[in-house]
Formats: C-alpha cells, structure tokens, sequence
C-alpha cells in the first residue's frame, strides 16, 4: 500500500524533529529524525518498501527487513492520525 501526506498538514522542524499539524488543529505529532525522514521520504507516494529502502544505508545495524516493518508501522500510525492516505498505486 503506497502512502501520501494528508492534505493541509502543518510541518515545523525544530533540531531535527519534526511537529505536524493536521488542518483542523485537533492532532500533533512530534516525530523523532528517524520519523522526520520517513516523513520527508514521502514528498511523492512510496509504500513502505520503498521508503526502507531509500533509508536503510543511514543505519548501520538495522537490516532492511527490520526498517521496513518498523517503517510499516509508523505509517500505520500516521494514518490513523490523519496525517497520511492510502493512495492507489498509478
């Protein structure tokens, strides 16, 4: 399942860590610099194979497979926060 930023959601990076804001001001999410790049990796729809994988030579001691569950997961969690959609592969 490829995933996109939700609409109208406010990002501020403040040392690394990303504050997001959904539009109606009711959900924030402060995310840790692993999460701000799992976030800055969706400036198109990836799924989460393809965001572990554009990640994974950034740690050393995580196999792919690990990162992409762990990725997967968050994922999951910011669709249950508003702050992504499930999009349709084109």
């Amino acid at each position: 399942m490829q995933f996109r930023r939700a609409d109208n959601v406010v990002k501020e990076v403040v040392d690394d860590r990303a504050f997001l804001l959904d539009d109606q001001g009711l959900e924030m999410i402060v995310l840790n610099p692993v999460g701000t790049m799992v976030w800055d990796a969706l400036d198109e729809p990836r799924d989460a194979a393809a965001i572990a994988a554009s990640l994974v030579d950034r740690f050393v001691d995580v196999s792919l497979a690990d990162l992409e569950r762990d990725v997967e997961a968050f994922l999951d969690e910011l669709r249950e926060a508003g702050l992504v959609v499930a999009v349709n592969p084109s």
